[in-house]
């Protein structure tokens, strides 16, 4: 049988999902605000009938009702298992399922890009084992699930912009990820630069055909907005930062940027002596570059922003979509490591294979040994630290 990247795609997503719900098996989430909401939707209703104390960021939106101010795609994705499973184990499975599938999506991404097969393979390893995707999707709360999914068509996004397909479809795409997690919106002009360089056409013409395949979607979340708090405008986030000191300057400003810098390049773990588990991790994260150091060859690709397209797009994308995030008031815990990065993780996994094996416009046919320990310490350091924080609570 021929090992096409068709059939490689889907054993890696495969494999990928069923490690994903197999270190997450009998620790279902309690913050099951997605699996509660599809039980709503399933019963022809967008808000909530109880408001449990452990949910406190639920809001009232109505007498007798209660509202969950995320985007709802998450929620649908929860719908097929709520027949089997209740509403905490059907949004766990859904979030770990979503995650782990992505590295399927993610390789064939990476293969459009132009990395050779066995880079491409290091580069979903990576990001599938060596991440804060793996904690995060296997935790599975609600804000976890909503990058699980994100992540999940942030990739196809990038797969078909790459492969130069329908603008409308990449549109599609980036709103899908979106309406899970909304800074991932802020790609769009990106993608679509990419788009028109491998389809040979306009810069305006891509941009306009992302946008209209992404309005539909936009529309469908304005009615939703409509319906939650009675305007079109999002208002469910700026009620969660009422009164709370981390929001000082607002929701966004730039006031805000040192806090993220600090999480991204200096937030350490814990030394705890005397224990084999000796390193405990701060539920305030861990610096992007400990808890994955191969991220450090994107700064190797940046040297080729300038004369590259391909790189220039993928590091435009990940700074359009990291910049609503380091401007936003709370760096993102609870989390482990930088969880905000997932919303661009698809381009910087690209940028780091490429920072590795990418010369001058030519690819190298294997990684470097270098980068390959790099992921190795990236892979045991979050599989560790998944364990030992999903299912023994090693959480400082």
């Amino acid at each position: 049988m021929r090992l096409t990247d068709r059939r490689i795609a889907i054993a890696v997503g495969a494999i990928g999902a069923l490690a994903y719900v197999a270190l997450g098996i009998g620790e279902p989430t309690v913050y099951d605000y997605y699996g509660r909401l599809a039980e709503a939707f399933a019963h022809g209703r967008w808000w909530l009938t109880d408001d449990p104390p452990w949910l406190n960021e639920l809001l009232t939106c109505g007498a007798g009702r209660f509202c969950v101010a995320y985007p709802p795609v998450p929620a649908l994705m929860t719908l097929p298992f709520l027949p089997f499973f209740g509403t905490d184990l059907a949004q766990s499975l859904m979030s770990q399922l979503a995650g782990g599938a992505s590295a399927g999506i993610l390789y064939l991404a990476l293969r459009a890009v132009g990395a050779p097969r066995l880079v491409a393979l290091t580069g979903v390893v990576l990001s599938a084992f060596g991440t804060t995707l793996l904690f995060t999707s296997v935790d599975g709360r609600a804000w976890y699930a909503a990058h699980a999914v994100a992540m999940l068509f942030t990739s196809l996004a990038l797969l078909l912009a790459a492969r130069g397909g329908p603008p409308l479809w990449v549109g599609a795409a980036i709103g899908l990820a979106a309406l899970a997690r909304l800074p991932v919106a802020a790609v769009f002009p990106a993608l679509a630069l990419l788009v028109a360089r491998r389809r040979g056409m306009s810069y305006l013409g891509a941009l306009r055909g992302v946008i209209l395949g992404g309005l539909p979607l936009a529309l469908v979340y304005a009615a939703y907005d409509v319906l939650r708090w009675g305007t079109p405008f999002d208002a469910g986030y700026a009620r969660l930062a009422e009164g709370d000191f981390f929001f000082n300057f607002g929701l966004f400003s730039p006031l805000y940027l040192p806090r993220h810098l600090y999480a991204i390049f200096m937030e350490s773990p814990e030394l705890v002596e005397g224990t084999p588990a000796f390193l405990r991790f701060r539920i305030s994260g861990m610096s992007l570059f400990l808890t994955t150091p191969a991220f450090l060859w994107v700064f190797g690709a940046l040297r080729s922003v300038r004369r590259d397209t391909v790189v220039r797009v993928l590091a435009i994308a990940a700074g359009l979509a990291l910049l609503p995030n380091v401007l936003h008031g709370t760096v993102g815990f609870a989390q482990f490591g930088y969880r905000f990065s997932i919303d661009a993780q698809p381009f910087l996994v690209a940028l780091a294979i490429s920072g590795d094996a990418y010369r001058a416009g030519v690819w190298r046919a294997r990684p470097s040994l270098l980068f390959l320990l790099a992921v190795v310490v990236a892979v045991a350091l979050n599989v560790y630290a998944t364990i030992v924080i999903v299912h023994f609570g090693y959480w400082d």
